[in-house]
């Protein structure tokens, strides 16, 4: 934590937030349901671009897809700033050292800019490649370069926003990168619309349109995103795009958003495994899956919202040197976090083909969707809990055994799982699928392990000690 040093004072021991008479369960809720939003909103641009692209055939859909799993390699680098821009802010304001946190948001700025600029140039002259590599088919790696190039070309905007907005949910401000997400959603949703179908004097662009509209409204929230940091919104004023590198705080920033990034790349490689062994069953069981994970996605929303506020409470309460509220902080989100998530999964037991026709009109395809996405309902619970618990270990800093924990799920359990699925055993799309429901409970059990009692406060008196020496330095 050495680029911590000479910033947080340790006399007075300040107050988590603002909002010193609410219950921490109103803390939770209040920086929870705007995450959630967030997320869900985030969510929406794949959602309606699979929604309108799923009604131009199968091909179509697995292609935009494929084309979203080639994509989030290049997003994984945002995330682990994002997450070291979270854990560092959340625990600067704690401290009521807001010097610290104006230095993290302009060094995270720097790196997300650059990794932005590296992942469109890694991503553009490859996207064909990647298509084939992933065993799409000939007639979907064609819709699919019509597409992924898009996706690339707004990297950069992605990136700003990625981290723009992990900054001001570490200042406790969740509410504005909901709006953004939501702003993003209106001008994806008309664009798709328009572009897709054709509308007047606008030809039918099919596949191209929702790569356009996806780019485009990715590019304007990226850019709206700059606008109010520059403005200090939340406190968080960014003076320039491009800051000066302090070596001290960009220590600081990789030694907690590197493992972060390792924990998504571990996750992502699997995942294109998982995926292989998918599209190895054929168009119409990778859309089907496709479909599957849309909506399923929706229901994991609470989780990971509830999993951000949990992470800004373990920080900015271990940032003011409160481990019992950290500690609680995380269990009243897993409490709220599985109220809100059970009842999406209650209906995608009850109604898979209801669900599934929405994206479709393929017979086979919602036929073949219906027992998978009722056996990913079932990881609800476990997903919930590993999330939200993987939130409270971020705050402290933790996030190795995140990281380790994230690797032996995915490579030990679900990956295996889903190869064995398709060949050996012969279970197809239904086994594959559970082996992500496996593959979570696994990850929840380690967590809860790690998140005991004498475990977790022998890690949050490490992360305060830390902070303590450096500020004393």
């Amino acid at each position: 934590m050495r680029g911590l040093k000479a910033y947080i004072p340790f006399g007075k021991r300040p107050a988590i937030t603002e909002h010193k008479t609410d219950s921490l369960r109103q803390e939770v809720i209040r920086l929870g349901l705007p995450a959630v939003g967030e997320r869900i909103l985030g969510l929406m641009v794949n959602l309606v671009n699979t929604m309108l692209v799923g009604h131009l055939g199968a091909a179509a859909l697995a292609a935009v897809g494929l084309s979203g799993t080639i994509e989030m390699i290049g997003t994984t680098f945002f995330q682990a700033v994002a997450v070291g821009a979270t854990a560092l802010i959340s625990q600067s304001i704690g401290a009521k050292n807001h010097p610290l946190a104006q230095k993290v948001l302009e060094q995270a700025m720097l790196v997300a800019v650059g990794m932005g600029v590296i992942s469109t140039a890694l991503l553009l002259p490859f996207s064909r490649g990647a298509l084939i590599v992933l065993g799409a088919e000939p007639d979907t790696v064609a819709l699919g370069v019509r597409y992924l190039p898009y996706l690339a070309g707004s990297q950069l905007m992605i990136s700003v926003l990625t981290v723009g907005n992990a900054t001001l949910r570490g200042a406790g401000d969740t509410q504005t990168p909901m709006y953004l997400m939501g702003a993003m959603n209106v001008i994806n949703a008309i664009l798709s619309l328009v572009l897709i179908r054709g509308a007047g004097p606008i030809a039918p662009m099919g596949v191209t349109g929702a790569g356009v509209a996806a780019g485009v409204s990715r590019t304007l929230a990226g850019l709206a995103m700059i606008v109010l940091l520059r403005s200090g919104r939340a406190r968080m004023h960014l003076p320039r795009l491009l800051s000066p590198p302090d070596g001290d705080t960009l220590r600081s920033l990789l030694d907690v958003g590197l493992p972060a990034g390792g924990e998504s790349l571990l996750m992502r490689f699997a995942f294109l495994s998982y995926t292989r062994a998918i599209a190895s069953l054929g168009t119409v069981a990778y859309a089907a899956h496709v479909i599957a994970q849309r909506v399923e996605s929706l229901t994991m929303m609470p989780a990971f919202g509830f999993a951000v506020a949990a992470t800004t409470l373990a920080g900015q309460a271990l940032g003011a040197g409160d481990t019992d509220r950290a500690r609680k902080s995380v269990f009243r989100s897993i409490e709220i976090a599985t109220g809100f998530s059970s009842i999406g999964t209650i209906l995608f037991i009850a109604y898979p083909r209801v669900m599934l026709s929405l994206f479709t009109n393929d017979v086979a395809v919602i036929e073949t969707g219906i027992l998978p996405l009722q056996i990913l309902a079932l990881s609800q619970p476990f997903l919930t809990t590993a999330s939200c618990l993987s939130g409270g270990l971020r705050g402290a800093g933790d996030t190795r055994s995140v990281m380790w924990v994230t690797g032996i799920g995915a490579w030990f359990v679900r990956v295996p799982i889903a190869v064995l699925s398709v060949t050996l055993l012969g279970l197809g799309l239904p086994g594959v699928q559970a082996s992500m429901t496996l593959d979570w409970a696994a990850r929840m059990s380690l967590l809860w392990w790690r998140f005991r009692p004498s475990t977790w406060q022998n890690r949050a008196d490490k992360a305060t000690a830390a902070i303590r020496a450096s500020a004393a330095e």
